[in-house]
């Protein structure tokens, strides 16, 4: 679609809007918002950081000047993403996305941001339809995984893309690209941000100060006392849930990666799923061998915790069901607590997602791995129409601080301002009342977007050195190839979509006979089979390493 004019683009792009989901917020006006002010953002980014991003960012928005369309054509493309809560600004932050896209790579950006409990559906539904989608986010939810949409040919082979484009991509994500390969080919492109990442429960602090608690849980070290907390929190105001669902996925406590079954979190303990976005999938580095997650003794203990959490009228009773995850359960005021993966500076970012002071606790640390890698990353759909100008976009989303703030913290001036190298609401506008404010670690290089208010404006350079001594799993790099077990995937995840809501959320009457069925149903559908390729693969890859 090249060569376009400006009326022709203005009228796609108000084409483009009316087709956006409602409750992300897409709106069709067709005026210009003023750009986020480039000198105050990049400022502000450069301090916050590091030196070698400085001189990545530099080198592609030099390579990036280099490409500038000075025939004037203008290429089209369509970006799609999942967002965490409404956005209703996103109009404006595509309207100042392409004054600066527009200028220097000659694309123009359609952002269609879609609500998380129907990106998935909505994705299938556009592939199936061979629509045109040029960029993706690819999430940890099932229909829109890695893991799903490699073993569906979905997405296109990136490495010569990257080689002609994305130069400034592979100098900053590095090694981590790995975890986006299959078989050697890269398929996608993992955020870079602190990919290590840990187990925290989040929980309201004027709650907590209210009822003088809150240096216990600032200091909590098991889910009995954890559970004491909530009890007294649903004791003093009747209309909270004691949890709520973490995501749109029914999950409560069993977040993948976590084994949470011992009462103390100091014996709680991980592992890493090789890539599998199913849950199915847990290794044991200390034997190199695979196993079922939902067989293991741990996932049990953690159903029964939760379900006497259930019984006890602490767990929100729609979770099996809800569209919409912990942040915005807790800033409806829903729910006092949930547990959730994050990073370094989680206080900070729960409270600009959720409007609400939170104390957090770690019961977990989880090193980086390739589901880390492949948990949120961008790729080129098949359906893509215009490949290389994704990449030429998806380029300028990993180098250009500009671009990373729009796409984090919307337009500077009615989003956010900047104060103290830091971003912040301004004055009279909080979580509730924000048009666009999604999350830094969803898009391109978290490390060029500007600290959130209360992290300080050396937080990059603090959370990079996180990443930079975070340990990795031994199976860094690794990832199935699931083609030979696409049908018994298939069959296994309808079982566990059966099953899981009401066990992990605690709402099934009878637990053990319900638990019973479940296992015995993922036998049937053929659990120990796709065991049997992860080990299979596991060991090959193991062997051509050594």
């Amino acid at each position: 679609m090249k060569g376009k004019q400006v009326l022709s683009i203005l009228l796609a792009g108000v084409l483009t809007a009316g087709t956006m989901l409602t409750g992300c917020g897409s709106e069709e006006s067709t005026s210009t918002a003023p750009a986020a002010s480039s000198e105050a953002t990049s400022a502000a980014a450069a301090a916050a950081s590091s030196e070698a991003s400085e001189d990545t960012t530099s080198a592609a928005a030099d390579a990036a000047e280099s490409e500038d369309m000075s025939d004037g054509d203008i290429t089209d493309i369509e970006v799609y993403g999942m967002c965490l809560s409404d956005m209703s600004g996103v109009q404006a932050v595509e309207d100042a996305i392409n004054k600066i896209t527009e200028s220097k790579i000659g694309v123009h950006v359609h952002l269609n941001w879609i609500a998380m409990g129907g990106y998935s559906e909505q994705i299938s539904l556009k592939m199936s339809g061979n629509e045109q989608m040029d960029v993706m986010m690819v999430t940890p939810i099932q229909a829109s995984a890695f893991s799903s949409l490699t073993s569906q040919n979905q997405l296109k082979p990136l490495d010569d893309l990257l080689t002609q484009y994305g130069t400034g991509i592979t100098s900053t994500v590095g090694d981590y690209i790995k975890g986006c390969q299959l078989n050697g080919v890269t398929y996608a492109i993992p955020t870079y941000r602190t990919l290590n990442s840990d187990g925290y429960i989040v929980m309201r602090k004027d709650i907590l100060d209210q009822l003088g608690l809150t240096e216990k849980a600032q200091n909590l070290d098991n889910w009995t006392d954890f559970e004491d907390i909530m009890k007294q929190a649903v004791k003093a105001d009747s209309t909270l849930n004691g949890i709520v669902n973490a995501d749109s996925d029914a999950t409560v406590i069993t977040e993948q990666c976590f084994l949470n079954g011992p009462d103390k979190f100091a014996d709680d303990t991980t592992y890493d799923p090789l890539g599998d976005t199913y849950k199915i999938i847990a290794s044991d580095s200390s034997t190199n061998k695979v196993y079922d997650y939902f067989e293991s003794d741990a996932y049990y203990q953690m159903l029964k915790r939760v379900k006497s959490w259930y019984d006890e009228g602490l767990v929100y009773k729609d979770a099996a069901t809800s569209e919409v995850g912990g942040d915005e359960l807790m800033k409806t005021k829903v729910g006092f607590s949930y547990v959730c993966q994050s990073e370094i500076g989680v206080e900070t970012s729960k409270k600009a997602a959720t409007g609400y002071d939170v104390v957090c606790p770690k019961f977990c640390s989880i090193p980086v791995s390739t589901t880390s890698c492949t948990k949120f990353c961008w790729g080129i759909p098949v359906t893509s129409k215009e490949p290389e100008a994704a990449m030429k976009f998806l380029n300028l989303m990993y180098t250009d601080a500009d671009i990373c703030n729009l796409l984090a913290w919307g337009v500077e001036g009615t989003d956010y301002v900047v104060k103290d190298g830091q971003a912040c609401y301004p004055d009279g506008v909080d979580a509730t009342s924000v048009a666009y404010h999604s999350a830094d670690f969803m898009y391109g290089n978290q490390f060029l977007c500007l600290p959130w208010d209360g992290q300080g404006a050396d937080f990059r350079d603090t959370a990079k050195k996180s990443l930079e001594d975070a340990g990795t799993s031994p199976y860094l790099g690794f990832s199935c190839d699931t083609t030979s077990i696409s049908n018994e995937l298939t069959a296994v995840y309808n079982v566990i979509q059966q099953y899981k809501g009401g066990l992990e959320t605690g709402s099934v009457e009878d637990l053990d006979s319900n638990y019973a069925e479940f296992k015995t149903a993922l036998q049937n559908a053929g659990v120990d089979k796709v065991i049997a390729e992860y080990q299979k693969q596991l060991d090959a890859w193991l062997a051509a390493k050594n």
